[in-house]
């Protein structure tokens, strides 16, 4: 009786042990981060993330990157453009990249906001985008830069700083 035990014993074990062994492995999946967008307006830190929206079609070989902080104005918001005739790949995107032919790259920063019943759109003059993290769903990284409104006398300028992105597209 009890080498019957002890057999069944041992077969219940090996049993076990080779659906164990035998039992499908699950590779980690890749998760998205949250998207969130941030920076440093004029001194001021703010976040971008009541609407974040990244368009990859519109124009072939650009990023953008817009992000609101008032889902009900809409403003004010962030956009970070990304321009390349390759993939992108993490590296620096800077302003002035596009007059170099062999790389085509550009990386710019606009700003948005309201003032009374008028909109206020400030286009780059001298931005920097650093991309960390490019992989088929998501990107991430840093930028900064300066824009400006208006021109001449009339000219009104924003400082953007410690800005960091990380969001979701499709890679195409």
């Amino acid at each position: 009786m009890k080498q019957l035990f002890t057999k069944t014993l041992a077969f219940s074990l090996l049993s076990i042990f080779l659906l164990l062994a035998c039992a499908k492995s699950h590779p980690a999946t890749s998760t998205t981060p949250p998207f969130s967008v941030s920076a440093t307006i004029n001194g001021v830190p703010s976040t971008f993330n009541a609407i974040i929206t990244v368009d990859s079609l519109s124009t072939p070989g650009t990023v953008y990157i817009i992000a609101h902080s008032d889902s009900a104005n809409l403003t004010p918001l962030l956009e970070v453009t990304l321009t390349s005739n390759t993939a992108l790949k993490p590296g620096i995107y800077s302003y002035s990249q596009l007059t170099d032919s062999t790389a085509n790259i550009q990386g710019l920063v606009g700003y948005t906001n309201w003032s009374s019943d008028t909109d206020n759109q400030y286009f780059s003059l001298s931005d920097t985008v650093t991309l960390t993290t490019v992989n088929k769903t998501w990107l991430s990284g840093t930028f900064q830069g300066s824009c400006q409104a208006g021109y001449d006398s009339v000219a009104t300028y924003v400082t953007v700083t410690n800005g960091q992105f990380t969001v979701g597209w499709n890679e195409h």
